[in-house]
């Protein structure tokens, strides 16, 4: 996760769950990514070993929710070079890509492809795997629950898969919010907006909600 004191914010939490469906590809390639919403503008800002960084935008700033986006403009840059400017991707409307439009996997594809034909190791092996999980997309997601009964019994299930990590963060605010409308009492919560996990407690039983991998 990013470190800094924005993290802790309900603003920035709700923009790094709305985009997680790109950051989560781009993290698990080894790439650090931090959701940045300076001078009025929302990007996201992915740092490459190499030492440049790529800006993930839509036409102008990012709005607030992903289903919102029209298209995705991708921009690799580096801090000390204000003269280095690369366009990697344009899915706007008057783009090369405008017809892949708002999709999210045509664009991280030509990250990997763009990084594969770098020079730094790395920043390389980073496309390259970048590349090989969006062919083979074998990770899914649930929301596990497990309890315990009053006669001690262990009790637990997994609900879904999800085909992405953030639809199983939504299913988790909805199962929640339900043990909560039910009367449940929360006693312990941690893993923020990334990998939630809460106890509950009600009438002798204890349960366990949290967000999980899960095998193809």
């Amino acid at each position: 996760m990013p470190d800094h004191g924005r993290v802790n914010r309900p603003e920035w939490q709700a923009l790094w769950c709305q985009y997680e469906s790109v950051t989560t590809p781009l993290r698990a390639a080894g790439l650090a990514c931090d959701i940045e919403t300076c001078g009025g503008e929302t990007v996201i800002y992915v740092n490459l070993p190499d030492g440049t960084h790529l800006v993930v935008a839509d036409e102008h700033s990012l709005p607030d929710r992903l289903d919102d986006v029209t298209g995705w403009r991708t921009l690799r840059s580096h801090e000390d070079n204000p003269n280095f400017d690369a366009l990697i991707y344009d899915s706007t409307a008057e783009g090369e890509h405008g017809r892949y439009a708002a999709g999210v996997g045509p664009m991280l594809a030509a990250i990997a492809m763009y990084l594969k034909d770098l020079l730094d190791v790395d920043t390389k092996t980073a496309g390259q795997v970048l590349g090989e999980s969006l062919i083979n997309p074998s990770q899914l997601y649930g929301v596990g629950f497990l309890g315990v009964c009053p006669e001690h019994a262990a009790d637990g299930r997994i609900v879904g898969p999800f085909d992405t990590h953030l639809e199983a963060v939504k299913e988790y605010g909805v199962r929640t919010h339900q043990l909560d409308q039910d009367g449940w009492q929360l006693i312990h919560e941690q893993g923020d907006t990334e990998w939630p996990l809460t106890v509950w407690h009600r009438r002798l039983v204890v349960r366990t909600v949290f967000v999980t991998p899960i095998s193809a």
